[in-house]
This record gives C-alpha cells, structure tokens and sequence, in this order.
C-alpha cells in the first residue's frame, strides 16, 4: 500500500525475487500484531446467524470498513491488501443494506482467494449471497429470468464489453442460473448460505457461447457457465488487462498483457502466476507512474510518516469527502482505476497532507520529532523526507522546496517541519506511484 522504512530494508535484504515471492505467499508471514490489533473487532470472525443479530446497529460495516483501513496501514501482507482491494472492485458489491452478506463475502471469498484461482474466485462469487443479492439473481426462477447478473458476469466479471458475447447469451444464461438463491434469516445455522432451490431453475436446453447445456443440468448447469466463461480466451485477456492495469498502470504495453494473458491459459487462472509475469523487473522498470487513488494515498502518506492511529472515524469522513469510501462504490463496476477520474480533485487531497501532519484528524497522529531524530539542519531533513517518503527519488526541485520550507532553522522549527511533512504528502511525486 506504500513505501516505508522496513519495507524498504526488506525488499533490499531479500532481493527482488525474493521479495515477491515472500509477498506472493502471505500465509507464511508472520501477521500476529495485526491480528491483535483488530481483536477487538468482535463481528470479523462472526457466522452470519450471529452477524444478524446486529442487524441495523452498523456495526459489521463498521468493523469491516475500519478493519480494511487499518490493514491497509499496519499489516505486513502488502500484496494480499492491494489484490484484496482490486478483485473488492472487481466484483464489486455496495454494502449498503447487505451488512453482513459483504462481510462474509470479503472474509471467507476474497481475501482466501485473492493471490489464488480466478476461477475458484468467480465461482464462490457466483455463490455467494451479497452478489446474488447484489444483482437480483435471489429471485431469478424459470419463466421470468433475472438477466441482471447474467449481463454484469459476462461484461464486468469475465469476458468485458466486446468479449464476444452476445444478448442471446445473456439470456440463456441467465435461465442457468434460476434457482440459485439464499436461505433466509430464519434459516437457523443455514442462514445466509447458498441454496439451490431445484423446483425454480430452468431445466431445458441452453445455448451459450456457442456450447449446449443439455436439458435436466439443475444446478450443474450454473457451474458449467462458469467453466465456459473461466476458460474463454476473451476472459483471459479481460483479466490480464485489468491486472496489468492495477500493478503497471494505464499504459501497459500489448506485449506485456498478451504475456500476462498465456500466463492466465497456462495456468488455469492462477493469480500468482499472472503477478510473477506482470511483475517482472524489464516490465517494472518500463512502468509509467500512477496516479494514486485516493484510499491509496492516504495509506501510503500514514505508512512513510509512521501514523499511529487510534481511531478511524476521522479518517473514513476524510475517505468520503474524497469520493473514495470503502465498499460504497454504487454500481457494480467498482471504483474507477483510471487517472482521468480522480485527478480533478486535488484540493482535498492536498488538504488530507496538512490535516495529518499538524494534528487535525482524530485518532491520527503523526510523531515529526521521532521522523526527523538525528537530522539537525534543513537540508538533512529535507533529505530524510526524501529517503523515508520517496526511496530517495524525490524531484529535486521538489525537495529543496521543501528544505527551503524548513528554513530559517532554529525558532519556530518544530511548526515548519510538520508543514514540510505536509507538504511531501501534497506533493507533485507523491501523488503517483
């Protein structure tokens, strides 16, 4: 989620395979403080029957959303928070008024599958009740098919808009997946799990991309769309375009998706496989810089500055007034991973660096006399920003103006060295990646 010191010592002691590797595998990382820090956080390791008797306290969302940001501050699995948030985009699900079907989406699908099987993923998505909910498959029964979720699984979750399929797809898919549904909140220890209820599914013949469904599949018939879909080469490419996108930025060569893409066919869509090829060093080193998100830079400015927090409530009012809340996104499509919607505003970005630096969000602290211990002058202030924030690349004009910000030393210090901090976060660099 953002450069810091120990990453920065870790990435040079492991070397650059090394260091993917230890990311790509985060079960073995020893993850114990965070668990401790969100111990706290009673309703993350709920069933959902015992979520439910939460139900309109706000609670599970409130739990889940501060649970996400502090993850994405403190935890050392890096690369499981950022895939996390992209397939949480990716099959993106509002969490308004699915409280508890969200976070058990979030905790028992994505993050277990994030650096694991698309195809696992997209079938236990398929499955899971927030999206059926989500997209009003609950009630798709024969002879009145919802195509609702047949139309956004085909355009957002696998083959993309000009993948190759057509309306009469859309159709015969959606008579697939009739009778997939959710037992009800009075369903005991069931509540809140996927059913399949045989007496409303489509037992006839389908067509779907090009393959017939023979008639009395019942549930099976669902499954095999998902294998058809898992395996299309449209799929694939969709995939790899939109992972290449997340890790490389906007203007990843052809090559390099094509690359990423027989990663995913050879593979099966192992998710591992593709990071390791978008991820090579010649492709990196290629990369153009990316412009932050605004969840993205707001973790990546509390990571470098060593932020404490306490409490996240100021912090989620700073994320909404970005545009940029977690799990709020309304359409099905997820937030925007493009430069073009984000960069019109800068302001309350720019204001988000001052705010942190000098105090002004609760329960978000930041200790400028710990940053800046052992550095007595302006210029080697000026360049411990530049080490602990930017790896040692800051712009050079970008850093004497601020080491020209520290200046006259001496009276009144302590004030300008949290406006320099400040000013580092609102800076032209630190807004890409």
């Amino acid at each position: 989620m953002g450069l810091n010191s120990p990453e920065l010592s870790l990435a040079k002691s492991l070397g650059f395979q090394g260091y993917i590797d230890y990311h790509l595998n985060p079960v073995m990382i020893d993850d114990s403080a965070m668990d401790l820090r969100l111990a706290s956080f009673t309703t993350l390791g709920m069933t959902y029957p015992q979520m439910v008797t939460f139900n309109n306290s706000g609670l599970v969302e409130n739990e889940l959303i501060e649970a996400t940001i502090l993850r994405a501050r403190y935890s050392r699995r890096q690369l499981l928070e950022r895939m996390v948030e992209f397939w949480t985009d990716h099959f993106s699900i509002n969490i308004a008024s699915l409280q508890q079907a969200k976070a058990i989406h979030d905790r028992d699908i994505v993050r277990v599958h994030a650096l694991g099987s698309f195809p696992t993923l997209l079938t236990l998505t398929a499955q899971s009740p927030a999206m059926l909910i989500y997209l009003g498959n609950f009630d798709s029964v024969a002879g009145n098919p919802n195509e609702n979720f047949a139309r956004e699984l085909l355009e957002l979750h696998t083959m993309g808009v000009g993948g190759g399929y057509t309306q009469f797809d859309v159709e015969e898919i959606a008579r697939c997946f009739t009778g997939w549904t959710f037992y009800p909140d009075n369903a005991g220890p069931l509540a809140g799990s996927f059913r399949y209820s045989a007496q409303f599914h489509d037992q006839g013949t389908k067509h779907v991309l090009g393959h017939v469904i023979p008639p009395g599949g019942g549930l099976a018939d669902g499954f095999t769309v998902l294998n058809i879909l898992s395996a299309h080469p449209s799929t694939a490419s969709f995939i790899a375009r939109k992972i290449c996108t997340w890790l490389l930025g906007e203007q990843t060569p052809m090559g390099v998706i094509e690359s990423v893409k027989a990663a995913y066919l050879s593979s099966n869509g192992d998710i591992r496989s593709m990071i390791r090829v978008a991820l090579r060093p010649e492709h990196l080193a290629d990369a153009l810089p990316r412009f932050k998100r605004p969840f993205h830079l707001f973790i990546s400015a509390m990571r470098a500055l060593s932020c404490s927090i306490t409490s996240v409530g100021a912090l989620r009012t700073q994320l909404r007034m970005n545009g940029h809340y977690p799990f709020y996104w309304p359409a099905p499509d997820g937030y925007p991973d493009e430069a073009s919607y984000w960069n019109g505003l800068m302001l309350p970005r720019w204001n988000f660096g001052a705010l942190l630096t000098n105090g002004n969000i609760t329960g978000a602290s930041v200790d400028h006399q710990a940053f800046f211990l052992g550095a007595a002058s302006a210029e080697a202030m000026a360049d411990r920003i530049d080490q602990m924030m930017f790896g040692g690349e800051m712009p050079i004009a970008e850093r004497n103006l601020i080491r020209n910000a520290l200046l006259p030393e001496g009276i009144g210090s302590s004030a300008r060295q949290r406006d320099a901090l400040g000013l580092a976060v609102s800076a032209p660099s630190f807004q890409w990646y």
